[in-house]
């Protein structure tokens, strides 16, 4: 029977928790495949992988996001669930948004959060337009590519 490790702490816990929610979510995020696409978001890339990791380790009963308190299990919950479409998904926002934003955090922390539930939503919007007006390459686009066509664009701006 081995001893436990005598210097051992919460803050080695702490430590543990933070390096296996990098680990997941670099990996469910597909973030070597964000880089490759994204090269010119990197930095935003790994603010986004680190802003998930600080929200999903807290301890904090109870987050605020998008001007609401929901509860913690929640929130990490959906984030757990997020992939790398719902990031191309939120840098395109990033980048088409104009808008002085004054609270980056709070900002991506509700585009994250929403990302899952309105994405869908967004690109159907587009396929609709495109339908209505002609497609930007005067191809009508499938709902299928939609996600493919704009998401492409949002890592070349």
């Amino acid at each position: 029977m081995s001893e436990p490790y005598p210097f051992y702490s919460e803050e080695d816990d702490a430590m543990s928790k933070r390096e296996q929610l990098e680990g997941y979510f670099s990996q469910s995020l597909e973030v070597d495949t964000l880089l490759r696409l994204c090269p010119d978001d990197e930095d935003t890339i790994y603010q986004i992988v680190d802003l998930l990791v600080d929200t999903c380790a807290t301890n904090r009963k109870t987050l605020h996001i998008a001007e609401d308190d929901k509860p913690a299990e929640v929130v990490r919950s959906r984030f757990m669930k997020l992939n790398a479409d719902h990031i191309r998904f939120v840098l395109m926002c990033l980048a088409e948004n104009s808008s002085p934003i004054r609270n980056m955090k709070q900002y991506l922390l509700a585009s994250l959060y929403n990302a899952p539930t309105t994405m869908q939503l967004y690109y159907q919007n587009k396929t609709n337009h495109e339908f209505t007006h002609g497609s930007p390459r005067g191809v009508i686009l499938s709902q299928r590519n939609v996600l493919r066509f704009y998401s492409r664009r949002c890592c070349a701006v």
